[in-house]
C-alpha cells in the first residue's frame, strides 16, 4: 500500500490531535484495550476516539488501496459507512485447552460452533464491511469477560499449523475482493500455560503490543527502552493475579500495512467465551460444602461433601495432584458405593491413601467431582496431606526419656574426648547478632563458655542474659541435684509469680508435665552445668547439644522449661545452643510437633517469645493440627503484645511466608480473629499483609462473608475500609458477601454499610423486598384433614419440581418438623450436614424453646438453603414422619 505523499505536511499538522487506539493483540494475553467509536472532531479532518486507553497513536489520514483511488476519514464517521468486523460463524464454546507434553501427534482444531461431525466442519470465520482493497485481518487470544468491557490479552497460546510447524498468535490473514473479505481461520489450537509461566508469556505478549503501538505514534519502528520494559513486566505480574485459565475469547482486528507498521481501520470484536472442555467449569457438577479439606497420608479419613445433583451410579470423587508444569504427578479415587450418595445432594467417602505415606510436611492436592458418562468435572477444590499422626492404644506407656547414654561423662574431666583448651572461637557473623559489644560474664562460668559468649554479639540477646544473670549463674553453679531441683523450682515460682502479677485476667494455657519428664528436664541442665565447667572442644560440645535436642517429635528439656514457665532454664539452653550456632536445635518439636514457639506462646510467656524470634525460631512451623504460633496466640486469647512480636519484619523469615497459612480446619490468622472478635488483632494483620479476600477451602467464605454471618458491625465497617476488600467474591454457592449481608435476618447496621459500600464503588446490586404474607392463618392445614388424607404417590423429579416452587415453611409445618427433631435431638446432625453446627457451638444460633427451630430457620432464611435438601437430609436421618409433613404441606400449597 501507497500512502498519498502530498499529504504529510496535513497527517503532521494533526499529529498532535490524534487520539487513542485499542492495541493490536500480539499473542493471547492479557491487558487488551477496550473497543472505541470512532469521532470526527468539529470543522477538521482529524478524528477522535471516546475513550483513552495507554497512549495515544497515530493512523494516517489519507491512504491509497487502490491506485487513484483514495478514502478520506471523514467517510469513516458514519455508522452505516465506516469499515467494521462482523462474525460469519464464532468458535465452539467448548474446546479442550492441551498442555504443551500434549501437543505430539495430531488433535483436533479449534472449530465453528455450528460444526458437525456428519458434514464438513465449519471455523471460526470474519467478514469485513466498507472497505475495498486488500487487509490484514489478525486473530488472538484474549480473556473472556461477561460485562463485555476491558478485555484483556490471555496467557494461553493460541497455536495455528501451517504443515508440519507450528505458529504462536497472533494469526494474520490478508483477505481481499477475491476472498468476499472472509477471514477463515482453520487449524487452530489452545495451548495451555502453566502458572509459573503466566507473567513471561503475559510479558512477552505485552511488550509486542506495546512496540506496535509505539510505531503507530510515532511512525517508525524501535526497541522499547529498559524502563518501557520494566513497568510492562509490573503489569503482567498484577494482571496474573486475577486470570482465569479455564475460559477464553477470541480477538479480531483489521489493519491495512504501510511502512511495515499496522494500522487499524475498524474497531475490534471478541467472540464468546471458549470454555476448557477439561476443566470443571464447562460441566454442571459442583462441590457445595466439604467438612474437612485435610487426611492423613495414609488415606482412610471420612469426610462429607455437598454437592448439586448427581447420580450415584454415575460419579466419582477424584484426588490429583499437579507438578509446577500443571502436569498430574498423582490422581486417585474417593472410596464410597452407592448407599453412600445420599439423595443426590450430598457423598459420604473415605480419601484414598497418598503415593508418600511418609511425607513430612503438608502436600497441597486438589479434589473434584468427575462423571464418567461424558467426562465433565466440577471445579477443583483445594485439598491437603498431613503427615500421618502417632497412634497411641489404650494403656499404652508414652515413650521413656533416655539421656544417659551420652559421650560425655561429668565424671570424667580427665577423658581423652576432652581436648586442650580453645583460645579463640570464631563465630560467623549473624543477621540476628548485628552491633557486637561483649556480654559481661561472671567469673563462675568456665573459660571456654566465656569465651563463647563473648563472641556473641547481639545487644537483645545481651539485655536478656543480663537481667536474669543472677539465677543463671546459681544454676551453673550448683553442683547436686537435689539444688538443682530446688533452684529450678524456686525460679519456676518467681517467673510464674511474675507472670500472675502482668496478666491476672489471662494466664496462658496450663501445660501439663509429668514427673518423669520434669526429672529429666532438671538432669540436662546438671549434665549441661557440669560439661561446661570442664575444657571442651566445639565439635564435642555440638555432639552433646545433638545428643539431647536433636530428635524431632520428641519431649526435650527446652519444652519442659518452657512448659514450667522456667524462663532461666530456657535461657540458659538457648544461649548454648546459640553459641555454637545449633539454631536448628531450637526448631525442635515435642511429640505433639509444638515447638518451643507454639508453646511460649501458648504461655503467654512474651519474654520467652521475644527471646525464641531472635533465635530464629519459625512462625511458620506447624503444630499436629497445622496450627502455627500465630494461630495460637489468636485462638487462645494471648495479649496483643505477643501477636505484635510474631509480625514484627526479620531478615531470617518473611511475614508473608506464615500469615495466611490455613490450619487443619481450613482457618488463616485472620479468620481465627474474626471468629473471636479481636478487632485489634484483626487491624494488625491486615496491616501486615494478611490476604482480605482468602477464600476458605471449605465453603468459599472470605473473611468479610465470616464476619457478616458473625454479625460483627464493627469488623464489616473496618473490612469495607480497607482498598483491596472486593464484596463481590461469590461462594461455592454462588452468594457473595454483600447478598449474604442483605438477607432478612441481617444486621441493619451491616446492611446499611455494605449498601453504602457497593454504592460509593459503584458496584451493581439489587436488593429483593419479599411482601409479607398476611394471610398465614389460610396457608394453615386442618390436623383432623391432614391425619386422614393419603399422599399421592410420587416419583422423585415430580417431588423436586414441587419443592422449587417453595422457599420457607408455613408456621404449622415449622411447628411440627421442630417438635419431631427436638423430641429425637437430630437436629444436631442436621445442623452438622448443613454445616453450621460451628455457628451453633459459637452461640450464633441459640435458642431458649427450640433449637431445631432456630436450626431450620437459620438454614432456609439466612443460609438461603433449599427446602428440598432440608427435605432430603431428614429422610436421609430416618425422620420420615417428618419429610411426610413437608411433602403434606408442599402438596397443599400447589393447589392454592
Amino acid at each position: 500500500m501507497i500512502v498519498n505523499q502530498q499529504n504529510t505536511e496535513y497527517f503532521s499538522m494533526f499529529e498532535k490531535s490524534m487520539s487513542s487506539y485499542p492495541l493490536t493483540p500480539p499473542s493471547s494475553l492479557e491487558d487488551s484495550p477496550q473497543s472505541v467509536l470512532l469521532v470526527a472532531s468539529p470543522n477538521s479532518n482529524t478524528f477522535e476516539y471516546e475513550t483513552y486507553e495507554h497512549s495515544p497513536m497515530q493512523i494516517p489520514h489519507t491512504f491509497a488501496v487502490q491506485p487513484n483511488i483514495m478514502i478520506d476519514p471523514n467517510s469513516l464517521i458514519k455508522t452505516e459507512t465506516r469499515p467494521s468486523l462482523r462474525f460469519i460463524e464464532q468458535p465452539t464454546d467448548r474446546f479442550r485447552f492441551r498442555y504443551k507434553s500434549e501437543m505430539a501427534g495430531t488433535h483436533g482444531s479449534l472449530t465453528g460452533i455450528n460444526s458437525d461431525k456428519s458434514r464438513k466442519p465449519t471455523y471460526p470465520t470474519v467478514e469485513l464491511k466498507n472497505f475495498s482493497g486488500r487487509v490484514i485481518v489478525r486473530c488472538s487470544i484474549y480473556q473472556s469477560n461477561a460485562d463485555g468491557k476491558d478485555f484483556l490479552p490471555h496467557a494461553h497460546r493460541l497455536i495455528m499449523k501451517k504443515g508440519k510447524e507450528e505458529h504462536d498468535d497472533p494469526h494474520d490473514i490478508i483477505i481481499g475482493p477475491e476472498d468476499g473479505y472472509r477471514a477463515v481461520f482453520q487449524g487452530m489450537g489452545i495451548i495451555h500455560t502453566a502458572k509459573k509461566n503466566i507473567v513471561s508469556e503475559l510479558t512477552r505478549k505485552k511488550l509486542q503490543l506495546r512496540r506496535e503501538f509505539v510505531a503507530r505514534k510515532e511512525g517508525e519502528l524501535r526497541e522499547l527502552s529498559t524502563k518501557e520494559q520494566v513497568e510492562i513486566k509490573g503489569l503482567a505480574e498484577s494482571e496474573s493475579k486475577s486470570i482465569n485459565l479455564n475460559i477464553v475469547c477470541l480477538r479480531f482486528d483489521a489493519f491495512i500495512k504501510d511502512n511495515g507498521i499496522l494500522y487499524p481501520i475498524c474497531d475490534p470484536i471478541y467472540s464468546h467465551g471458549i470454555n476448557n472442555l477439561k476443566s470443571a467449569l464447562t460441566g454442571d457438577l459442583k462441590i457445595v460444602r466439604l467438612d474437612h479439606v485435610v487426611s492423613p497420608a495414609k488415606g482412610k479419613k471420612e469426610v462429607f461433601i455437598l454437592v448439586e445433583r448427581v447420580t450415584k451410579k454415575n460419579i466419582k470423587i477424584r484426588f490429583y495432584e499437579l507438578d509446577d508444569e500443571d502436569r498430574v504427578v498423582w490422581q486417585d479415587w474417593g472410596q464410597f458405593n452407592d448407599l453412600d450418595v445420599h439423595h443426590q445432594y450430598a457423598i459420604v467417602f473415605k480419601t484414598p491413601k497418598y503415593r508418600d505415606e511418609n511425607i513430612t510436611s503438608p502436600v497441597r492436592v486438589f479434589v473434584e467431582l468427575f462423571r464418567p458418562s461424558d467426562g465433565a468435572r466440577s471445579e477443583p477444590r483445594d485439598f491437603r496431606y498431613i503427615p500421618n499422626k502417632p497412634i497411641f492404644k489404650a494403656g499404652q506407656k508414652r515413650p521413656r526419656y533416655d539421656y544417659g547414654s551420652s559421650s560425655y561423662s561429668s565424671s570424667n574431666p580427665g577423658s581423652e574426648e576432652l581436648p586442650v583448651p580453645i583460645d579463640n572461637l570464631q563465630l560467623e557473623q549473624s543477621p540476628i547478632f548485628s552491633e557486637m559489644s561483649p556480654l559481661s560474664v561472671p567469673s563462675g562460668l568456665s573459660e571456654e563458655i566465656k569465651r563463647a559468649m563473648n563472641n556473641i554479639n547481639s545487644d537483645e540477646f545481651r539485655r536478656i542474659f543480663d537481667a536474669h544473670m543472677d539465677e543463671y549463674v546459681s544454676v551453673c553453679e550448683t553442683t547436686d541435684a537435689p539444688k538443682v531441683a530446688e533452684n529450678m523450682q524456686l525460679i519456676t515460682r518467681r517467673k510464674t509469680e511474675a507472670l500472675l502479677a502482668q496478666a491476672e485476667k489471662s494466664e496462658g494455657i496450663k501445660m501439663e508435665v509429668t514427673d518423669q519428664e520434669r526429672r529429666m528436664a532438671i538432669k540436662v541442665v546438671e549434665e549441661l552445668r557440669s560439661f561446661y565447667r570442664t575444657t571442651h572442644t566445639p565439635q564435642l560440645a555440638i555432639r552433646i547439644l545433638n545428643h539431647y535436642f536433636l530428635e524431632d517429635k520428641r519431649t526435650n528439656a527446652l519444652h519442659i522449661a518452657i512448659c514450667q514457665r522456667d524462663n532461666q532454664s530456657a535461657l540458659l539452653l538457648l544461649k548454648i545452643m546459640v553459641t555454637y550456632r545449633q539454631f536448628e536445635l531450637i526448631k525442635k518439636s515435642n511429640n505433639e510437633q509444638q515447638t518451643p514457639l507454639h508453646l511460649a506462646v501458648l504461655c503467654f510467656n512474651g519474654p520467652m517469645v521475644n527471646s525464641l524470634l531472635m533465635c530464629r525460631a519459625r512462625i511458620s512451623a506447624l503444630d499436629s493440627d497445622l496450627n502455627t504460633p500465630l494461630h495460637l496466640a489468636i485462638n487462645s486469647n494471648a495479649p496483643i503484645e505477643i501477636l505484635e512480636m510474631l509480625l514484627i519484619k526479620r531478615e531470617c523469615e518473611n511475614v508473608k511466608d506464615f500469615i495466611d497459612l490455613e490450619n487443619e480446619q481450613g482457618n488463616t490468622a485472620l479468620l481465627l480473629a474474626i471468629e473471636k472478635k479481636k478487632l485489634a488483632a484483626i487491624k494488625l494483620l491486615c496491616k501486615e499483609g494478611a490476604d482480605i479476600n482468602k477464600i476458605h477451602p471449605k465453603n468459599g467464605f472470605v473473611p468479610l462473608r465470616f464476619a457478616i454471618e458473625k454479625q460483627h458491625t464493627d469488623i464489616v465497617k473496618f473490612l469495607l475500609t480497607l482498598n483491596s476488600i472486593d464484596a463481590t467474591i461469590k461462594d461455592f454457592q454462588n452468594v457473595s458477601p454483600w447478598a449474604a449481608a442483605f438477607s432478612k435476618d441481617a444486621n441493619e447496621e451491616i446492611t446499611k454499610a455494605v449498601q453504602k459500600f457497593m454504592a460509593d464503588n459503584s458496584i451493581p446490586f439489587e436488593v429483593k423486598e419479599e411482601p409479607e404474607d398476611d394471610s398465614e392463618d389460610e396457608m394453615e392445614i386442618d390436623e383432623e384433614f391432614e391425619v386422614k388424607k393419603e399422599l399421592p404417590h410420587l416419583t422423585p423429579d415430580e417431588l423436586e419440581t414441587m419443592y422449587k416452587k417453595v422457599d420457607t415453611l408455613t408456621p404449622q409445618c415449622l411447628d411440627e418438623v421442630s417438635d419431631i427433631l427436638d423430641k429425637s435431638e437430630n437436629w444436631k446432625c442436621l445442623a452438622e450436614l448443613l454445616e453450621i453446627e460451628h455457628l451453633i457451638d459459637s452461640e450464633i444460633i441459640k435458642s431458649d424453646i427450640s433449637m431445631s427451630k432456630a436450626v431450620l430457620t437459620y438454614s432456609i432464611e439466612t443460609n438461603r438453603d433449599s427446602i428440598w435438601m432440608i427435605r432430603n437430609f431428614l429422610e436421609n436421618l430416618d425422620e420420615f414422619k417428618a419429610v411426610e409433613i413437608m411433602d403434606r404441606m408442599v402438596q397443599e400449597l400447589q393447589k392454592c
